[in-house]
This record gives C-alpha cells, structure tokens and sequence, in this order.
C-alpha cells in the first residue's frame, strides 16, 4: 500500500467519524460544512482553531436561521411581506405620495 492509498484511508476513516459525531450532536449541519470548509482551510493554511470555529459557525447560523423560520410558523403569521407587494389601489388613503412620509419611506426601501 502507497502513501497516498494510506491517505484516502485515513480521510474515510475520519469522514466516517466526523458523520458520526455529527449525529449524535443532531447537527448535520457539521458533517456539510465539514467536508467543504476541510478543502478551504487545507488551501488556505487556516489553523485548527480557525477550522473549527468556521464549521460551527455555519451550524448556529443555519440553527438560527431555522429557529427564526420555525418560530414564525409556530405563531402563525403568513409569508413575510415587503413595500413591494402592497397593493395600494387596495387601500387609496395609503398611498404614498411625493412628500408624505410613507412616500419617503417608500422611496428609500425601494433604493435598497
């Protein structure tokens, strides 16, 4: 067996770890992020700690994110709603003219 053999053996071996660990943590999340980032930080010379706190990084970003989603679901609101989808031939009162306010405002979100 070749060094490079050896090698791809050795990565499998800590693949396999890595997925493990991973679901038992119930952070699946890592086991992607893993792989991917793996290749980065070897390129880029990142350190181990480096490594380490750009995997869990993307696991409490992707938990955030899919909290925030759940916890919208769970009180019932609707889709998320933006100036761009008001209808204001649906309320006339509302709608913004040059210098009102929400006319400003308006403006401004659209520039964004």
């Amino acid at each position: 067996m070749n060094a490079t053999d050896e090698a791809a053996k050795e990565a499998a071996k800590i693949a396999k770890q890595i997925d493990y660990l991973a679901r038992a943590l119930k952070a699946p999340r890592i086991r992607e992020a893993a792989t991917r980032l793996g290749d980065q930080a070897r390129d880029a010379g990142w350190t181990h700690e480096e490594y380490l706190a750009a995997v869990l990084d993307r696991e409490v970003s992707a938990r955030d994110a899919s909290g925030a989603q759940l916890r919208i679901r769970a009180a019932g609101f609707g889709t998320a709603k933006t100036i761009e989808d008001f209808v204001f031939d649906s309320w006339p009162r509302a709608r913004p003219s040059s210098g009102s306010a929400a006319g400003i405002c308006a403006r401004a979100w659209s520039s964004m």
